[in-house]
């Protein structure tokens, strides 16, 4: 990593990061604090590869905040009741300094691993479309699934476009502004899931209440209401947990599909997760996914960043149809919106891919 005095390092990231917090005015001031100190960047550069130096040092931050308080820092937090409005600066870098041998064990084996429940809004409509393609049962797995919240997308209500889908009595109400574009429909079906299974370097056990205040954490102070829907997720999650395998989904997603029976499609899904992945290991990546065509059809669902559209684009990716843009939003799937373009894919429009239209 580029060390804490290159410009166009760590400092220079820290420094243009503003935008990547644009509903918390706090990270917005804090990451500008660190950009402009060495001390704040030394603890930041501990970050391991692949993880977001701002993100994980904050998250970091808040953490140790939620678990122990008492800090004078804690009055600048609207998610411990905070409501200071001077500057935050100098709280947080002594409690940076005063904290660092803990910040910086959590920056070396803690990850960037935020559940946005929201996103599963997305993942409802990625499974709408695979639905549309096939009426066999299929295997769902989520790559990055952290406590696996997405992976029980089916158990929630989802609120989109004035209209209503899922359980309807269920406590976790997923609700996305549509934007822009013909809203969707069908999203009342999608397919049987024969058995789902996430895959995480580090599997958050939902019934851990330590793992679950570093989830917490992972949120930004002022989204409360993101954290409040993080937390009945947390419950049903809890109440159910769907099996997950620790490791490197290079090495560890040829084992998990191994045991899918031959002929059954397969879902792999992903949300924010390949941006945390070091560039010189994204080809493997693409790769362990590509290569569960060989036996299977598949249906590769993701949503991930696209840094000149400045927003996610939902990407559904099939296995013998090829590629095709289902929606776009925000990284926290507050509000969606049609594909901005429908460029043809080479072999005309797939039936499947008509969810959104």
């Amino acid at each position: 990593m580029s060390t804490a005095k290159d410009d166009f390092g760590l400092a220079g990231m820290f420094a243009a990061s503003p935008p990547l917090f644009p509903t918390s005015p706090l990270y917005g001031r804090l990451v500008q604090v660190v950009a402009g100190d060495d001390r704040l960047l030394a603890i930041a550069e501990q970050a391991r590869a692949g993880q977001l130096p701002p993100n994980l040092l904050l998250a970091s931050v808040h953490y140790l905040l939620l678990r122990d308080g008492g800090h004078e820092l804690a009055a600048w937090y609207r998610s411990l009741g905070g409501t200071a409005t001077g500057d935050p600066g100098p709280a947080f870098t002594d409690f940076c300094l005063g904290r660092r041998a803990e910040i910086v064990d959590l920056m070396r084996h803690r990850l960037v691993q935020t559940n946005v429940v929201k996103r599963s809004a997305v993942l409802r409509v990625g499974m709408a479309a695979v639905a549309s393609m096939t009426s066999e049962p299929v295997m769902l797995i989520e790559v990055g699934c952290s406590a696996g919240l997405q992976l029980r997308f089916d158990e929630y209500r989802y609120e989109l476009a004035g209209r209503t889908w899922g359980n309807p009595s269920s406590p976790v109400v997923v609700s996305a502004e549509w934007r822009e574009g013909p809203a969707p429909t069908g999203l009342d079906r999608i397919p049987v899931i024969a058995d789902r299974v996430g895959v995480d370097l580090n599997p958050i056990d939902a019934t851990d209440p330590d793992e679950r205040l570093w989830l917490r954490g992972l949120i930004w102070p002022e989204n409360t209401a993101q954290a409040a829907l993080q937390d009945a997720a947390l419950r049903v999650v809890a109440a159910d947990p769907p099996r997950t395998v620790a490791g490197d989904m290079a090495a560890v997603l040829p084992e998990v599909v191994a045991g899918v029976p031959r002929g059954m499609p397969v879902v792999v899904f992903h949300s924010a997760t390949r941006l945390h992945v070091p560039y010189e290991r994204r080809e493997g990546f693409d790769a362990a996914i590509a290569e569960i065509a060989r036996d299977h059809e598949l249906f590769h669902l993701s949503y991930e960043g696209d840094t000149d559209k400045l927003g996610f684009t939902l990407e559904l990716r099939h296995s013998d149809r090829g590629a095709r843009a289902l929606a776009f939003g925000d990284g926290h799937a507050e509000w969606l919106s049609a594909p901005a373009g429908d460029s043809d894919d080479g072999e005309g429009r797939p039936d499947g891919l008509s969810a959104l239209q």
